[in-house]
């Protein structure tokens, strides 16, 4: 949750451009082309954590600490976030876990029976923004390429409901993995291995093929997540959403690992709406001739 990390090391290693000629081949052998994951959050669409802070700062008084990191240190310490994600945990369970880590950063315990469920509920839903419509245009292309196309994502129950809202993604995807319905997230192996045998079964039905794993495409907004994929044999590339200022400095030698730490954090330095999108769709464009 909330934008993560990035390092220069993250941007010269992982922000990958794949690569026009090796799914030519793949189709040229296999009839084929390849199987491409994306992630939703930040890839398929915005996300606003601001917007989301805000709208969990505004349940408390204004005299109440206000305390975002230190709320998602305590979630994560507690492994409240993991449980979460992976579907270990119930809704009502995790919005009271969230409810009772709130108020005690705000100093304030004796309001914690004085937010509901449901207050958490709509705050959290805030994050989820408008979608990328070029990027999805793009998937559909990348499918009529014959690659198949799916989604791996660590988003929670209540997201996947916003999600689906606004993004049809079990009309427009082949594969629909949420770490929450198998039990792990990303960067876990696991979610790897359980999203390649999906797309296995994919283009074993449709095309009568065996997918091998470096034919499988993978792009994340999350350095670890996507180290992960290449670990586990794919071709993966992060998505790069720092804005055209800071990757001037980063260029000129500018800034330093620890002044990005804080940098790649804050909203004014990313890149959101049709901005954002074409970061994205610059990955594939060998592929799709972009």
């Amino acid at each position: 949750m909330l934008w993560p990390e990035i390092q220069i090391a993250d941007l010269r290693e992982l922000d990958n451009i794949f690569s026009g000629e090796k799914y030519k081949n793949c189709f040229k052998n296999k009839a084929y082309s390849g199987f491409v994951f994306f992630d939703i959050g930040s890839v398929l669409l915005d996300l606003d954590w601001d917007y989301y802070i805000t709208a969990f700062e505004q349940l408390l008084p204004p005299t109440a600490v206000k305390d975002h990191k230190s709320i998602y240190s305590v979630l994560k310490k507690e492994a409240v976030l993991e449980k979460w994600c992976c579907g270990k945990m119930g809704a009502y369970d995790y919005a009271k876990s969230f409810i009772h880590v709130l108020v005690k950063t705000a100093k304030m315990p004796q309001l914690e029976n004085q937010i509901s469920i449901q207050e958490i509920k709509k705050a959290d839903s805030y994050v989820v923004g408008a979608p990328r419509q070029s990027v999805l245009e793009m998937a559909k292309k990348l499918r009529e390429l014959n690659f198949g196309i799916g989604v791996l994502s660590n988003a929670t129950t209540w997201h996947e409901v916003v999600i689906e809202k606004k993004i049809p993604l079990r009309e427009l995807f082949d594969v629909v993995i949420f770490s929450q319905d198998v039990g792990c997230e990303k960067p876990d192996q696991e979610i790897y291995k359980i999203a390649f045998t999906e797309a296995q079964a994919f283009i074993a039905k449709k095309y009568r093929q065996k997918l091998d794993v470096g034919d499988t495409y993978f792009i994340d907004d999350t350095p670890a997540n996507v180290r992960a994929a290449i670990d586990f044999g794919w071709n993966a590339s992060l998505v790069n959403l720092l804005n055209e200022n800071i990757m001037a400095m980063i260029e000129s030698n500018k800034i330093s690992d620890l002044e990005l730490k804080t940098l790649c954090k804050e909203r004014e330095n990313l890149l959101f709406g049709i901005n954002a999108a074409r970061r994205v769709e610059n990955i594939f464009r060998n592929v799709i001739g972009l």
